[in-house]
């Protein structure tokens, strides 16, 4: 009998020793449906674009981020900056937007809206100064995955601003490229 306890209790301690040093991750044999891998967030993007302003009259070239607020990426928050260029002015614009993407990472169409700041000198009087205008922003556009096998995305979108203290409601349109981050 008391072999027979011996036993018992060399195997309990074997059996706690091996509980201990194996890896957590090891798992055994299972049936049925296998676990779904945790979803990966969509990645950050940064990007650049170029288009036309036409409520001024003026090429315009601008810089972007798209944040993921959802891991599937189908909502992102959007900020922007971006430079008009007139006769011997320039104005900056900066737009904090929340959009909805109907094919997230993979591309789609996007609408969505937002604030909007506008830096520029109001009026035909050019030696009165510089305002900054706020308001808000509308914007619609499209956007494609990864194109001929890079992780270069390119997009067009349109973006209407409703400037507060004037008439001024600037749409551009425009055309760029976005590169995720990882």
């Amino acid at each position: 009998m008391t072999r027979t306890w011996h036993a018992m209790i060399l195997t309990t301690k074997i059996m706690i020793l091996v509980t201990l040093i194996a890896p957590n991750n090891v798992m055994g044999q299972r049936r049925g449906q296998a676990e779904s891998p945790p979803q990966k967030w969509s990645p950050i993007a940064v990007g650049v674009y170029v288009g036309y302003d036409n409520q001024p009259s003026g090429e315009v070239a601008g810089a972007q981020i798209r944040i993921p607020v959802l891991p599937s990426g189908t909502v992102e928050l959007i900020s922007g900056a971006n430079i008009t260029f007139l006769n011997r002015l320039k104005e900056y614009q900066f737009n904090l937007e929340a959009a909805y993407t109907t094919g997230a990472s993979t591309g789609g169409l996007y609408l969505g809206g937002g604030l909007a700041w506008r830096n520029t000198m109001f009026g035909s009087d050019l030696t009165s100064g510089r305002q900054t205008a706020r308001g808000y922003s509308l914007v619609a556009g499209a956007k494609l995955g990864g194109i001929a096998g890079t992780r270069v995305s390119p997009q067009l979108e349109i973006r209407w601003t409703f400037l507060k203290e004037t008439v001024l409601n600037p749409r551009v349109i425009s055309f760029g490229i976005n590169l995720p981050l990882w």
